[in-house]
Parts: C-alpha cells; structure tokens; sequence
C-alpha cells in the first residue's frame, strides 16, 4: 500500500489527469466531463470505454470538449465491449465527425517519462476494460511505464451494500475480469462505491436546477447536454443521477470521505467485506456541498468555490453564464429529496426505478 501522502489530491493537482467516460449514454458523463473539463487544467487524455464499432462516445467526446474551449485535450476511442444498450446522444454531433484511431498505450506513454516515478491520475467513470488492459501491456513491457504503481485511480463502482444483491454495480459487472485485473494490480485504488451515489439526492430531472440551467442557456455545449439529458429522459429514465460528476469531486479531494477497507470479489465482480484486497473505499458525502458546486461550477463555466457568488465570478470565454437558479434553490431541492416520504418523479425513495449506472 502507497504511503497516503502519494494519495492527497492536492497535492496531485498538477499530475496529467486521464477520464475513462462511457459518454453518450447516461447524460451524467457529459456533466463529468464538462466538470473535469472547466476545473482540471492538467486534464490530457479522454478515453471512451465500453466503445461502439463506430467510435461515436469518441466523437462525441471530441465535440464536447471543443465547445468547452479544451481542443488541448487528446480523445482516444476505447475497446468495444459489446455491452453499448444505452445511447441517447443522437444528433448532437454535427454531421461528419469521425473518430481518430490512437494506440491507447502509446499515446499514455506520450504523458510521461519511463524512468520517472511521477504519478499519474486516472478518473475511470465507465467500465474498467480500457485500465485493465493498460496494466496488462505495460507489465509485458521490457522498459515498463510502472502504471500499475504510478497510477492513481479514482474509479465509480462496486459496491458493498448493493440494492441488487445477487448481482454486481453496474460498472464492475460489465466487465468482471477487468475488475479483478485491476484490483489485483494496481498499488493506489481509490473506489467511489454505488452505496453513496445512487441516492435520488443527486439526481437530475426536468425539475432540478440544474437541468434548469443548462436548458435555458444560450451556451452550445450547455445546449447540447441539456438535449443529452432531454433523450435519456425521453428514452430511458425520468433522471439521471450524478454519479460520475460526484466521482470528479472526489478526485479533487472534495465532498467525499473514504476508509481504507479490506474486501474481497467474487467471478461476477460483486463485493464483500472480508479478507482479500484493501483499497480506499468511499464511507460519507456532503451531498448539499457537493450539488452546490455542481450548480455554481456549470453556471460559471470555471472552477468554483460551494457558496461562493456567482455574480462575483469572471466567466471564461466559454462560460455558461446563464440561467438563474440560486444556491438555495438547490438546498431546498435536496432538503425536499432527503426528507421521509418525500416523492418527485421517482417516487418514494425506497421505490426508485432501476437507474442504468451505479
């Protein structure tokens, strides 16, 4: 186990950072990234896991990205796992786009140097096929990168408590040997567990202000996840949790605690307390905070401080700087999701429908 000082976000802030997104599929990874996108100045590689033949979670990527004013950032399109039965992004790349084929391993060689010892951050919000594979190559490497021990992974998934006991989250299930690939071997593994973000606390629906803001601005790329969120809504689910963009806050070491715990994973990938591996496993959230940085972070279009005002923020040039839903707008949304009995489209609490992710 790495010495935790290896582990502080702070102090890996200026480490390149690369995503793992299954974008295109619940709206929740276009927020992420967006969220990564206005936040992590460092971010380098966007990677997209669970990938169709035709590359569009890539391709969409790539828009997203360039409307946000991040063409620094390379995308590279991920293993096709055969597991795509969500897509609700039709139409929101112009026509023509097209996917650039990169050797994944090459172009995370291009970020670092072999003989340094330099971490590097990885943010996986998607199957664990893409990570899995680069640990698998780089340990057949006569002159190895060291990813397995440079690495810091932050990963959505798995599980202790699941709501679904006879199977595993939805994120380690679509890949279980990826799982056990990268439980095995990574040294620095920090899992952000489906028990704190399946909550209908964080979840994004027509009523939410969050939705609210992105559906009433004139900002491209807030047009065109609102329009993301619109099909999903449409074709899936009545809300898309925010998973994924509570999975960046915890990388910069905010609104999420964790505990060192010890587990063990069964074939399917499902988890369970008990001798096995130890890894950083999430045990609290500020949920409030974390919404409130959300909100303020979209609407200002650059980083943002929970409560801060965001009449006193300088938008970037591709800022969003629209709408007009309030900090305590968003307090009392929660406030009205945590309360017992409370319902919204969802229901009672204990009568979620069954979300895709998490």
């Amino acid at each position: 186990m790495a010495a935790a000082a290896s582990n502080d976000p702070v102090a890996l802030r200026d480490c390149p950072l690369i995503v793992s997104t299954d974008i295109g599929g619940d709206p929740d990874d276009a927020i992420a990234l967006a969220l990564a996108a206005m936040t992590e100045p460092r971010l380098a590689l966007v990677v997209t896991a669970d990938e169709f033949p035709d590359g569009r979670r890539s391709i969409l990527a790539r828009h997203l990205l360039d409307l946000l004013g991040r063409e620094d950032v390379v995308v590279a399109a991920g293993a096709t796992a055969g597991e795509s039965k969500y897509w609700a992004a039709d139409g929101l790349v112009p026509a023509g786009a097209h996917p650039w084929p990169l050797d994944l391993y090459a172009t995370v060689a291009t970020l670092t140097d072999p003989d340094s010892s330099a971490p590097l951050r990885w943010l996986g919000i998607g199957p664990l096929t893409d990570l899995a594979r680069l640990l698998e190559i780089d340990s057949g490497r006569r002159n190895p990168l060291g990813l397995a021990r440079r690495l810091r992974i932050w990963q959505m998934g798995g599980a202790l408590e699941y709501r679904q006991p006879d199977r595993a989250e939805h994120n380690f299930r679509l890949d279980p040997k990826a799982v056990h690939t990268v439980v095995d071997r990574a040294e620095n593994l920090t899992l952000v567990l489906s028990d704190h973000t399946f909550t209908p606390v964080i979840a994004v629906d027509p009523d939410s202000p969050i939705y609210r803001l992105l559906a009433t601005s004139s900002i491209p790329w807030a047009q065109v996840i609102a329009r993301h969120l619109d099909q999903w809504f449409a074709r899936f689910h009545p809300a898309s949790m925010l998973h994924d963009p509570l999975t960046v806050a915890a990388l910069q070491g905010a609104f999420v605690s964790f505990d060192h715990r010890e587990f063990r994973i069964e074939p399917d990938a499902r988890m369970h307390l008990g001798p096995g591996r130890i890894a950083r496993v999430s045990s609290g959230v500020d949920y409030l905070g974390f919404l409130e940085w959300v909100l303020a972070t979209l609407r200002a279009g650059a980083p943002a401080s929970p409560g801060q005002s965001h009449a006193a923020t300088d938008p970037a040039p591709h800022a969003a700087a629209a709408g007009s839903e309030s900090l305590d707008q968003t307090a009392l949304f929660a406030t009205h999701r945590t309360t017992p009995g409370s319902t919204s489209q969802f229901g009672q609490h204990d009568g979620l429908p069954k979300f895709r992710q998490g």
